[in-house]
């Protein structure tokens, strides 16, 4: 140094020398080197060799990276003396080689170290630095590279808070200090993936030994793949894919919940994703946000590393593991186990489909008489509409004959007899069942609400109208459209949909294009639609417009022979949903639900026997007792009726004695009354006078007077 250098800079360069002093870097090294033998974790000692950087060395700030799998990126993973708005922003942001342009890329590149004495005026200080710290805004920086050999793993960077010169010896002491960092972290690293290897092979094991033992087709082999991809991948995200080509559906399981939807409704979702990616090209797919893609996008914006693992099951499944971190990256050790992991799952699956089928096979083999039997107790029409009676019999061919045609069909019956049901099943029938099932309820939706429901908008027809909207004639294009209750749409609106049935195309409000449509039309109703052309709140020409073929739905009360097959059927239903083992109905009940007149029809029979079913003891039988009273009170009303007819005597010319007439017929209608709720009672005389509301002596006086009177 000369003698004409300012006292400042010989102050700071004393500094410095004393900070980066020899026998201080050599201490710390001796500390850091005892952590190799100790259990510890990469994470944990990067802590502990910033610790020692900031505090022991003299430094006021530091701050160490580590480039990814790819040695593209170099993630921070620690901070030593940040704000939180500046750990949060290094942390968010992984630093690539090739895209960001800053003192950090420079020395990764280089594999050279460098020093910036002022960094509030070093040209070399980039924006990108600015924007990941403040810190530039004064004192000096150094950052050495992590080197092993002459391959860069990461750097680590130090500040002073006051300007400092650093000198040539000074510089090659840190870098050196730096190399010897670079092999204690190496070494971990190493210890740490062998470890992680053995983890990952022990939960494959566990996972194929588990997914092997099970045979039955249901989510278990699914929630063990998701269980173990998650332990596998410490990923922050996780789906499964899975759809079945069979029936055209979709699972997906986000590894808390499955949800399943039509294979349209699952293609939009994954969209232009690393899912499709993975399933169309059959291969693993590992992409970094920073990759820049335009055939693709994120599932889960802000996730930085995204992995896509593709999953077959012959030709009946098919998808893909889906698994995305926001931090940190997948190693191929990672998902090399994930693919032996998806592919013995896909295995599993292909096992459970055998072993169901000749589950199958084996109970086909039962005896003719048994599948006799089974016939003659449950005939399943159409997707669960449950009937053997004629008219039943009589609808379902109905059905077969009319739903191959793109006729209309408007179906009628009363509240509760399964009109939705009809309509589904004629859908599925038909050549569009491939195709949307759109329903709408005309009753539920006010009519100036229904007409843009139905015929959508464009942006601007009215005042809350900010955007175009598709209206559900349009939606259903190609499909097969349910309107329920048609009798209640507004005559203005049967004028426009009349006018649609005939063009075959519709308007958008405050559209003016002519949009054609193809849509096969359903309608129902459970009111009397010709009484409403009559009265004129039903228009005639849409009335013959919409009833080409019309269906009628039997009520209940006119299904006798149905009625105790559906009744068992649902306890059966809520056997297995209360995971019960109620056994059927007793006499007693059985003739309480056939005389009881079902004004709710079928849904009313499926929600008193879910309400008994709550209710009721398990292993037990359902008895008249456990059914509501007015049930029970309108079937006691019902048996007590007489036929007054059958009893009166025929008027011949020289006429009738009314005295001995009258008190015949009353003599025999007590009688009638008193044996009928005596049988009802099953002979306890107490139990039929409380049922009368009299006396057990009135109940046995009047008995006497009637067989007195009988002899």
């Amino acid at each position: 140094m000369s003698q004409t250098q300012p006292a400042e800079a010989e102050d700071n360069r004393i500094s410095s020398i004393l900070l980066l002093d020899k026998d201080k870097l050599l201490q710390s090294i001796f500390r850091l080197s005892t952590f190799l033998t100790a259990p510890s974790n990469v994470n944990e000692i990067l802590v502990k060799i910033l610790d020692e950087v900031v505090d022991n060395i003299g430094f006021d700030k530091g701050i160490i990276r580590l480039f990814d799998a790819s040695k593209q990126n170099l993630e921070a993973k620690v901070v030593k003396n940040y704000s939180p708005e500046e750990a949060q922003r290094v942390f968010a942001l992984a630093l690539n080689i090739h895209e960001h342009d800053c003192i950090v890329t420079k020395v990764a590149k280089s594999g050279q170290p460098i020093a910036v004495e002022v960094t509030a005026t070093d040209p070399r200080i980039t924006e990108t630095d600015r924007m990941l710290t403040k810190i530039y805004d004064r004192g000096s920086y150094f950052c050495a590279p992590l080197k092993i050999g002459e391959e860069v793993i990461g750097i680590i960077a130090a500040w002073f808070k006051e300007e400092t010169k650093f000198f040539p010896e000074e510089i090659n002491l840190f870098v050196t200090y730096a190399n010897t960092l670079s092999i204690i972290i190496h070494n971990l690293r190493l210890f740490e993936a062998n470890a992680a290897k053995i983890r990952h092979l022990t939960i494959l094991q566990e996972a194929v030994s588990e997914m092997n033992a099970s045979y039955i087709l249901d989510d278990h082999i699914l929630e063990i793949l998701v269980k173990s991809a998650l332990r596998i991948a410490r990923s922050d995200k996780i789906l499964v894919y899975f759809l079945d080509m069979e029936r055209n559906r979709c699972l997906v399981n986000d590894g808390g919940k499955v949800s399943i939807d039509d294979r349209k409704a699952c293609e939009e979702r994954i969209g232009p994703t690393i899912i499709r990616e993975a399933m169309e090209s059959d291969s693993i797919i590992n992409r970094q946000a920073s990759a820049v893609s335009l055939s693709t996008q994120p599932v889960f914006p802000g996730y930085l590393s995204e992995l896509a693992v593709p999953l077959k099951v012959k030709d009946k499944f098919r998808g893909a593991l889906y698994l995305a971190k926001k931090t940190g990256t997948y190693s191929q050790d990672q998902i090399h186990v994930l693919d032996i992991l998806v592919k013995n799952a896909s295995t599993s699956y292909d096992n459970a489909i055998m072993h169901s089928m000749l589950s199958l096979e084996a109970k086909s083999l039962k005896t003719e008489v048994e599948k006799l039997k089974e016939r003659e107790d449950v005939l399943l029409g159409f997707h669960n509409i449950l009937g053997n009676s004629k008219k039943m019999l009589s609808l379902f061919h109905v059905i077969e004959e009319v739903a191959g045609h793109n006729t209309n069909i408007l179906i009628q019956g009363e509240s509760g007899t399964g009109k939705e049901l009809i309509a589904r099943a004629i859908h599925r029938q038909s050549n569009r069942n491939n195709k949307k099932f759109v329903d709408i309820n005309c009753a539920a939706i006010p009519g100036t609400l229904l007409e843009s429901e139905l015929f959508g908008y464009e942006a601007g027809a009215f005042t809350d109208a900010r955007r175009r909207k598709i209206g559900l004639l349009e939606d259903a294009n190609g499909g097969t459209m349910l309107l329920d209750e048609i009798g209640d749409m507004s005559i203005h609106l049967q004028a426009k949909f009349l006018r649609m049935l005939e063009d075959g195309h519709i308007r958008r409000l405050g559209g003016n294009d002519n949009i054609p449509i193809d849509v096969r039309f359903i309608f129902s109703t459970n009111r009397d639609l010709a009484r409403m052309v009559a009265d004129g709140s039903f228009r005639e020409d849409l009335y013959y417009r919409i009833s080409v073929v019309p269906i009628h739905i039997p009520p209940l009360r006119e299904r006798t022979d149905d009625l105790l097959l559906l009744a068992r059927y649902y306890v059966e239903e809520f056997n297995r949903k209360f995971k019960k083992k109620v056994r059927g109905f007793t006499e007693d009940a059985e003739r309480v639900l056939t005389a009881y007149h079902w004004p709710g029809n079928v849904r009313e029979l499926k929600n008193i026997i879910e309400r008994i079913m709550i209710l009721h003891s398990d292993g037990t039988q359902i008895t008249a007792e456990n059914l509501p009273a007015e049930m029970r009170e309108a079937t006691n009303q019902e048996s007590l009726k007489i036929q007054i007819d059958n009893i009166l005597p025929q008027l011949s010319s020289e006429g009738i004695d009314f005295t001995v007439v009258t008190e015949r017929i009353t003599n025999d209608i007590k009688r009638k009354i008193i044996e009928n709720t005596l049988e009802m009672s099953r002979g306890n005389k107490t139990e039929a006078a409380r049922r009368l509301g009299i006396s057990r002596f009135k109940l046995i006086r009047e008995l006497k007077k009637i067989d007195n009177k009988s002899i």
